[in-house]
C-alpha cells in the first residue's frame, strides 16, 4: 500500500502540532496530567486539553485552505502548537469557565 507523500507531510505537521503543544505547555509550568480523580478534575494539562486542541486546530487550518503539505505545512504546526499551548495557560479558563459545582469545592 503506497501512501502519497502529501499524506506523510499533513501527519508530521499534527504530530509536531501536538509536541510543540505539549513542550510548550510543560514549559509554562502545566502540570503533564489532570489532578486526580482525573473524570472531575477541570485543571488545564499538558496532555489534555492542550494536545487534542493543538490536534483540532491544526485540523481547522488545515479545513480553512491553507497548504498542509510541505515545509509550510509543518511550520504550520508548529505555529499552532505554540500558539494552543499558550491559549490554554493564558485564555482557556477565561473562555470556558469552570462549572459552578466545581468552584464550590474549592
Amino acid at each position: 500500500m503506497i501512501i502519497h507523500v502529501n499524506v506523510w507531510y499533513t501527519l508530521i505537521s499534527y504530530i509536531l502540532a501536538v509536541g510543540f503543544a505539549v513542550i510548550t505547555g510543560l514549559i509554562l509550568r502545566l502540570p503533564l496530567l489532570p489532578e486526580r480523580p482525573m473524570r472531575r478534575s477541570w485543571t488545564v494539562s499538558a496532555i489534555f486539553p492542550t494536545a487534542v486542541l493543538a490536534l483540532g486546530f491544526t485540523a481547522m487550518v488545515f479545513g480553512l485552505g491553507y497548504e498542509g503539505t510541505g515545509y509550510r505545512g509543518m511550520l504550520i504546526g508548529i505555529f499552532v502548537g505554540i500558539l494552543t499551548a499558550l491559549f490554554c495557560r493564558f485564555l482557556l479558563e477565561k473562555v470556558v469557565p469552570k462549572p459552578k459545582s466545581e468552584e464550590l469545592h474549592e
